[in-house]
């Protein structure tokens, strides 16, 4: 038997070698194994990935959420604070007001200047609210009879004023346009002074029906300025000055 022969003969022996197989096939079980325990760990850690992002996500919206309830109770409570010093401002005012009138009616007040009665003290002003309807030029001359005008808004604190008294109620002011440009009834400066008009307003809108445009101002619901018919029976305020005989 030659060297090649027998070399050959102990390869073949090799390659049938039961145990051999047997290792083969256990590393590839072992394999197999890794395989799916590694498929497993990347599904587990996506899905905690997943998670984790889902719950990022939402610790997100929360906070978002809580920074904007934050900042509307912030602005509430802004609000409420104006409104409160607004109620105690004017609590003071009527206090004064009164006591100015019980000592006109006692007649020891001659040298005190106060505001008419059922006429709301404001910086150096009396008012007067409506509790019914007249249309403008109505309202108007009921201001003139007692010695007043239609209320002139010189400023945003005064329309803040005002809105406090007039809720939300449709109420005429002393601006009007019948020749074409706004003014107000005391003469003061329209193009100068303070608006506070609703968007896209004044209109001068003809489609009511009515007659004519719009020619006459007055509070909305809102507070905010309208231009409407003047004939309109809508409440209004009239406006004098503090001491003035009425």
């Amino acid at each position: 038997m030659t060297k090649e022969y027998q070399d050959l003969q102990h390869l073949d022996n090799e390659e049938g070698d039961p145990r051999q197989l047997r290792k083969d096939s256990q590393l590839q079980e072992e394999l197999r194994a890794l395989r799916e325990t590694f498929s497993n760990f990347t599904a587990s850690t996506g899905a905690e990935v997943t998670a984790l992002s889902t719950k990022g996500d939402s610790v997100g919206k929360k906070m978002k959420s809580l920074e904007s309830e934050l900042e509307k109770l912030q602005q509430d409570l802004h609000e409420d604070h104006s409104s409160l010093l607004l109620h105690v401002k004017q609590f003071v005012s009527d206090l004064r007001s009164l006591s100015c009138q019980m000592a006109t009616l006692q007649g020891n007040g001659s040298q005190h200047s106060c505001c008419p009665v059922n006429w709301v003290e404001y910086e150096g002003g009396c008012y007067w609210f409506s509790r019914t309807g007249k249309p403008w030029p109505e309202a108007d001359r009921y201001c003139q009879l007692e010695n007043a005008h239609l209320v002139v808004v010189t400023s945003r604190a005064e329309q803040k004023f005002i809105e406090h008294h007039i809720g939300f109620l449709n109420t005429w002011m002393g601006l009007s346009d019948p020749e074409g440009s706004w003014k107000w009834v005391d003469g003061s400066s329209y193009e100068l002074g303070y608006k506070n008009w609703r968007p896209g307003q004044p209109d001068d809108w003809s489609g009511h029906g009515l007659g004519g445009g719009e020619d006459c101002a007055h509070f909305t619901n809102d507070g905010r300025w309208n231009d409407d018919v003047c004939q309109r029976p809508y409440r209004w305020v009239c406006e004098t000055e503090l001491g003035r005989p009425g």
